[in-house]
């Protein structure tokens, strides 16, 4: 039906607009094996569906058989990860992942080893970064040249620009949302119900046991589903939803845990309400995020995202999509960890479209500066850290 629809994207917002409040945010709370199989059935299964006009099984292994791996490694370092620096780099802030130095020149060569401070890149298959060397074996220039050939067929790459263009701009508007009880127009219930969350978010001033000790005190919680909801901010989420209930009720626990939290620190919590479907929009948009990282590891899907991120704006006085979200990094939680990771697996593992991310990220540096100044993370959650991906290079 959406293949034939005079307006594709309508047609896909009202699928999002039914299934979605479905799913996520319901009064009874899924486990995440049922939410995660409902998830993929009714929402992920009939959008792959879409993209690749068949089977999306069959889909992608007729694009596995017609691709190659890439010249880029692009390995996104976890906290504490190995890496690998050698004297053959352009400059230090060049390094391998295990593999990549394994089965590379630089294994024979004076090297350094030390752990990964989170958010860095393998730079192997990367020419501007190693003098000699630059691919290990496995990235080597063969295998990027067959990459270059994997290209979609022209329908594909059609209806690739279509989904990715309606998806991201979803997701791009849910994780950058300020409205917390409305939706947009095409989102927007028949019927609202009074339903709202009130919704703790991470910060660097309070310590674990604060947070526990003010949820038990403004939430009627035990100890050990404090200690869940603080472990889950802290570690995966950067926001957890603590209370569902009326607007009034929110409203009543979002004031006492401010209260609560302001007795131990001068800086009260952050926590806000949001309206159920606002909240079941934007953890599908999260979850949209994680599925492109996936879908764009196809070359020919890479491409087709890197154009739609870039775009121009109808509207010139509104940012491209990518820009977009790098000018609310300092919003977004832990969404924003996503957000890099789709930067890492897309614009800088294609030369071009690194140059005209670079030319984007540029525009914006002053501003992104600015917030990262006010923003209470460190630097190595901040989209300012990409700058070493792009200022290092010749």
């Amino acid at each position: 039906e959406w293949l034939g629809a005079a307006d594709c994207r309508a047609e896909l917002l009202q699928h999002l607009k039914e299934q979605v409040p479905q799913i996520f945010c319901l009064k009874k709370e899924l486990s995440p094996p049922e939410e995660e199989e409902l998830m993929q059935r009714r929402l992920l299964h009939p959008l792959e569906c879409f993209l690749f006009g068949e089977d999306p099984q069959e889909g992608r292994q007729k694009l596995q058989q017609g691709s190659a791996s890439s010249q880029l490694c692009g390995r996104v370092f976890k906290e504490g990860e190995t890496v690998y620096s050698c004297d053959c780099a352009i400059d230090p802030t060049c390094v391998l992942c295990m593999d990549c130095f394994q089965d590379s020149v630089h294994k024979n060569h004076r090297y350094k080893m030390h752990a990964s401070s989170g958010g860095g890149f393998c730079d192997c298959g990367d020419v501007e970064a190693w003098k000699v060397g630059p691919c290990c074996s496995k990235h080597d220039p063969g295998a990027a040249a067959a990459m270059d050939e994997a290209v979609l067929e022209p329908e594909l790459h059609e209806r690739a620009e279509k989904l990715f263009r309606v998806l991201l701009r979803y997701v791009t508007d849910f994780l950058v949302w300020e409205e917390s009880f409305e939706l947009t127009a095409e989102l927007q219930p028949r019927l609202k119900d009074n339903a709202y969350y009130c919704v703790l978010y991470n910060d660097e001033h309070h310590s674990y046991d604060h947070v526990i000790y003010t949820l038990q005190r403004s939430v009627n919680c035990d100890q050990a589903e404090a200690q869940t909801h603080t472990t889950l901010i802290d570690k995966e989420q950067g926001r957890r939803a603590v209370k569902r209930a009326t607007l009034r009720t929110c409203q009543q626990a979002k004031d006492l845990i401010r209260s609560n939290s302001e007795h131990i620190s001068l800086q009260p919590l952050r926590v806000e309400i949001l309206h159920a479907t606002v909240m079941a929009h934007q953890t599908f948009a999260l979850r949209l995020g994680s599925w492109f990282q996936k879908i764009i590891g196809y070359s020919g899907f890479r491409q087709a995202f890197c154009q739609v991120a870039l775009e121009p704006n109808a509207d010139r006085d509104r940012p491209c999509l990518i820009s977009r979200l790098m000018l609310h990094d300092a919003r977004m939680y832990k969404a924003r960890k996503i957000v890099h990771e789709l930067i890492f697996g897309s614009m800088l593992m294609d030369s071009d479209f690194k140059r005209l991310f670079a030319i984007e990220f540029t525009r914006h540096y002053k501003q992104l500066q600015k917030d990262f100044i006010s923003d209470d993370h460190e630097r190595s959650i901040s989209i300012t850290a990409l700058s070493v991906q792009i200022f290092t290079v010749p």
